[in-house]
């Protein structure tokens, strides 16, 4: 099975270019100024991180296009530095363009399950507690369908980089190469899925457990919401969490940096390994 054959080929190429795991660790550290400034304040947290958030938006397909030039590369035998730049520089544009249009296709999505929500929610309350089954129905299969067709989308485009940097591609034949892929290798490319779902599972969870420990304030909500109710047991948690002091700050950063490096590093050179095993061995005349 390719997903699984590939996380030998992704494994070699790493142990001959470790420079992956040190740019994806690179990049983990855009994240730190937010982590940092939630410790400090809520507020100032979330002012610095939406800069930041704005910032990634730019910085992502730069950083996409190099690590998975780097990786492709890698597979072959050595890379550098210079590939991350010079392939992160010739796909910029592309990418930046696909990237913006997934997030207006995102915020397309999330309005329309705002929008169904609140309508339904006014439907309900001016109903004078007559709930209709019909109206909670129609609100869960519309919620359903917007949160189906995101992944759907998601999941037929996750190969849009793999295309444009390694097949050389524009934005739009990027897109079609994903769909082409995916549609061409179903089986394959669940497996791989399910594999990368995973570990992205395990990734997150770590990093809520650090968000968790460098945010004072979740503790005392937590010490305040302590009682009896549905949600004292998670308050408890909450308020059960240790002080982090600054040594421990900096601990859990070096932290966050190795593991971002090292889940970050194997996904770049096993999403690269995958798609090179599943992408049309004559592009010039297969059709998406």
């Amino acid at each position: 099975m390719a997903a699984l054959q590939s996380i030998g080929t992704a494994a070699g190429s790493l142990r001959r270019n470790p420079v992956l795991f040190v740019v994806a660790a690179a990049f983990s550290l855009v994240q730190l100024p937010s982590a940092f400034a939630q410790a400090v304040s809520p507020l100032i947290g979330s002012i610095i991180s939406l800069g930041f958030s704005g910032l990634t938006i730019f910085i992502v397909p730069f950083f996409l296009g190099g690590v998975l030039g780097m990786a492709n590369e890698a597979i072959d035998g050595r890379t550098s530095l210079g590939t991350f730049v010079s392939e992160g520089k010739t796909h910029y544009v592309s990418l930046l363009v696909v990237y913006f249009s997934l997030l207006a296709v995102n915020l397309v999505l999330s309005f329309v399950g705002v929008f169904v929500s609140v309508f339904a929610g006014i439907a309900i309350l001016g109903s004078d507690g007559d709930v209709s089954t019909v109206a909670l129905a129609v609100l869960g299969v519309v919620v359903l369908a917007v949160v189906l067709t995101y992944l759907a989308v998601v999941f037929v485009v996750q190969f849009f980089g793999h295309a444009i940097v390694i097949d050389d591609l524009g934005a739009v034949d990027g897109i079609k190469r994903s769909v082409s892929c995916v549609r061409n290798n179903l089986v394959s490319v669940l497996g791989y899925s399910v594999i990368t779902g995973l570990g992205g599972l395990l990734a997150g969870g770590f990093a809520v457990v650090i968000s968790l420990l460098l945010t004072p304030s979740l503790r005392h909500q937590g010490a305040a919401m302590t009682g009896s109710g549905a949600g004292a047991p998670a308050a408890s948690t909450l308020s059960g969490l240790p002080t982090v002091g600054v040594v421990g700050m900096v601990a859990l950063a070096v932290g966050l940096v190795l593991v971002s490096g090292l889940i970050g590093g194997f996904f770049a050179a096993y999403s690269t390994a995958f798609y090179r095993s599943i992408r049309p061995t004559n592009p010039e005349t297969t059709t998406p």
